[in-house]
């Protein structure tokens, strides 16, 4: 995988805040207006800077998921213009570690290449020749994203619950961030991360990094739904009548 940061908006943070200053008809800060749009959730000032990579060795099935990305610009290495024999392949570290299966995985990877050889040499053209390629086949593909798109990409692959080749390509897209523009890269962070201050996973099950929502909802919130619900199964049991049931929930959570 190489990952190449082509081109980005001139002056990226003077390009946000001058946007954002319309808003507020003030005058560009240095930063200090971005983060504070950042911080507040006015994040469409953040469309007005845009980052453009250059992209290869990745395998179809990571792009298939990138392009799930919508507010972004793609351009791709296309399979029906271009020939795909000989074509190179990623192998995932589950089969490369494992003899076996590495050896299974390559036999397969070497008979589709002689497959679309043959193929060709039949005269069946490339647009029809690449249905038997792999979603491994390498390919090169542009991508344009502003900041804020960016930013939700990171969100979202950055997490140890993505995939583990597009979350390497996002920790290769933010390590270009951070050699030339380590003000922004600071943004660039996994969806848990987002509140800098209040860190929770939003995923139903935690890598361990940080408490899901549930958890911290466990520790601070649940001692009066659980108490209220055992007051609730008091009256419905008949223990309680609706009476108590309303003087008990009064003086358990209402009462100072």
């Amino acid at each position: 995988m190489k990952v190449t940061l082509t081109r980005v908006t001139e002056n990226p943070i003077g390009a946000i805040e001058e946007a954002a200053c319309n808003c507020y008809n003030s005058e560009p800060t240095g930063g200090k207006i971005m983060k504070a749009c950042y911080n507040s959730g006015h994040h469409s000032v953040l469309e007005f800077c845009d980052f453009t990579f250059h992209i290869e060795g990745v395998s179809r099935a990571l792009t298939h998921q990138l392009v799930r990305h919508r507010l972004a610009s793609y351009a791709q290495r296309s399979q029906r213009y271009c020939s795909e024999n000989g074509f190179e392949y990623v192998i995932p570290p589950s089969v490369e570690k494992n003899k076996t299966a590495k050896n299974l995985y390559s036999e397969l990877m070497e008979d589709i290449q002689l497959l679309y050889k043959e193929l060709q040499n039949a005269g069946v053209p490339n647009e029809d020749a690449r249905m038997i390629l792999p979603n491994a086949c390498e390919t090169v593909i542009e991508v344009k994203m502003n900041f804020r798109a960016l930013i939700h990409f990171m969100n979202e692959r950055l997490c140890s619950r993505a995939q583990w080749e597009i979350r390497q390509l996002a920790l290769a897209m933010k390590k270009c961030i951070e050699e030339q523009y380590p003000e922004l890269a600071k943004y660039l962070v996994p969806k848990c991360e987002m509140h800098k201050d209040m860190p929770f996973c939003t995923e139903h099950s935690s890598c361990g990094r940080h408490k899901t929502l549930r958890e911290i909802y466990e520790v601070y919130c649940y001692p009066m739904p659980k108490a209220l619900d055992e007051l609730i199964t008091r009256a419905k049991s008949g223990i309680i009548t609706d009476t108590e049931l309303v003087q008990e929930f009064w003086d358990t959570f209402c009462k100072d």
